[in-house]
């Protein structure tokens, strides 16, 4: 199963960084042939925002995310395992902090239009707590599937995590 979610939210998030730049390209030409496309800017800022926010979780789950370890990695296990995980429960409260408000402002600003697109606004706040939604869930099955010290390590660098 995860592998069919994981290959959709890639395919997605390329489909959207191509209509990012489709929308840029045909608001150009649009422009250049004096025939202006209104929306193509906020269209392509609409489709930036949600690409940014899948390549962010999809950076997370292969562990790109930036890691300041040169401390950390000369410890002993057990206080790697307690330092890593530390930051990884603040990391998911933040996140879900990030679900619950994000959630609660995009209904809020749901009826507010965004410019001559006509767009709600609520579908750009949504991307937030959609994206830290799915970044709970992508730093939980990296907990699973390699450990708490790994989790956070690029894939192509996992320390073998011994028993406590």
């Amino acid at each position: 199963m995860w592998h069919w979610y994981d290959k959709t939210e890639e395919w997605l998030a390329v489909v959207l960084l191509g209509g990012t730049s489709l929308a840029m390209l045909v608001s150009s030409i649009a422009r250049a042939i004096g025939q202006p496309f209104a929306g193509g800017a906020e269209l392509a800022q609409f489709l930036f925002i949600w690409t940014a926010v899948l390549g962010a979780d999809i950076t997370l789950r292969y562990g790109g995310q930036v890691r300041i370890d040169a401390l950390i990695v000369r410890l002993p296990m057990k206080l790697q395992w307690l330092i890593t995980g530390a930051s990884l429960l603040l990391m998911l409260v933040f996140l879900c902090f990030l679900a619950w408000y994000g959630f609660a402002l995009a209904t809020s600003n749901w009826q507010r239009p965004m410019g001559v697109a006509g767009l709600s606004y609520g579908y750009i706040t949504l991307a937030l707590p959609v994206g830290a939604v799915l970044m709970i869930v992508t730093l939980l099955r990296r907990i699973w599937d390699v450990g708490v010290v790994a989790s956070l390590a690029a894939d192509d660098e996992h320390p073998v995590e011994e028993t406590l």
